[in-house]
């Protein structure tokens, strides 16, 4: 464990010396805006404008799912940049070459690098998550609904538990993929594809004012699906298979 955190300490700081990492730290919160703007226009919209209990009520499906939303839809975004570091520099400047010379097994090197995109997306994106639900909820809530609306506690245990288990098994896949073949910057794809979908469904859910009491269950099944794609892969994960895709 201590090897695998060492890995990890090494690509968290060099992440944090890149100026990407803030550039992306200011879209996130900009990101807010949009969801405080749809806010905004359907409270003051029909039915809603002038009736304070129907408000009422959408602000707290539209907090709760904020709250399902927001942690995993930011901590995703900035996967993008700890992954970056975490091993496509490191392909390009031979590090991983010199990293699998160590007395360190190739497992302990994935898992490595999977925390050191995990762990601070996930602090990042429940930070930017709490900041832009207090400017919503101070800034717009509670103009129309005149009380301080809390998230209900399973989308909060969804977002500090079940959101950075999702996101760990979704890195672990990534980082096999980037450590596995020629051109590591495809595996960003998954984390824009994941981001995207996350936008248009959450938009989708906010608009449209459909329950999220499920997604907690959706996220599990998520998990489960790729915790078994993940130890699938595992198995063929080997230090000659990194070398060859490095090399070429």
């Amino acid at each position: 464990m201590n090897k695998i955190w060492i890995i990890s300490r090494k690509d968290i700081s060099d992440a944090f010396r890149s100026r990407s990492t803030y550039v992306f730290l200011l879209v996130m919160l900009v990101l807010t805006f949009i969801y405080i703007s749809i806010y905004t226009g359907t409270v003051n919209s029909d039915p809603y404008k002038n009736n304070p209990s129907l408000i009422a009520d959408y602000s707290h499906k539209y907090i709760n799912t904020l709250a399902y939303l927001f942690p995993l839809m930011f901590s995703n975004f900035i996967c993008s940049i700890f992954a970056n570091y975490a091993v496509i520099v490191d392909k390009a400047k031979r590090n991983i070459e010199s990293l699998m010379a160590t007395p360190v097994s190739i497992k302990q090197i994935w898992m490595g690098k999977t925390l050191a995109v995990t762990l601070p997306s996930v602090g990042i994106g429940i930070g930017i998550s709490v900041v832009s639900y207090l400017v919503l909820d101070l800034g717009f809530v509670m103009p129309n609904t005149h009380s301080f609306i809390y998230p209900g506690i399973i989308p909060v245990i969804s977002a500090l538990i079940i959101m950075p288990t999702l996101l760990f098994v979704i890195v672990a896949i990534v980082t096999y993929i980037q450590l596995t073949i020629t051109n590591p910057r495809i595996g960003n794809f998954v984390f824009s594809g994941v981001f995207i979908l996350l936008m248009i469904g959450g938009e989708t859910l906010l608009a449209e004012n459909y329950s999220t009491n499920y997604l907690a269950l959706v996220y599990l099944g998520v998990i489960a699906i790729c915790a078994v794609i993940a130890y699938i892969l595992s198995f063929s994960l080997t230090k000659e298979r990194v070398l060859l895709s490095s090399k070429v």
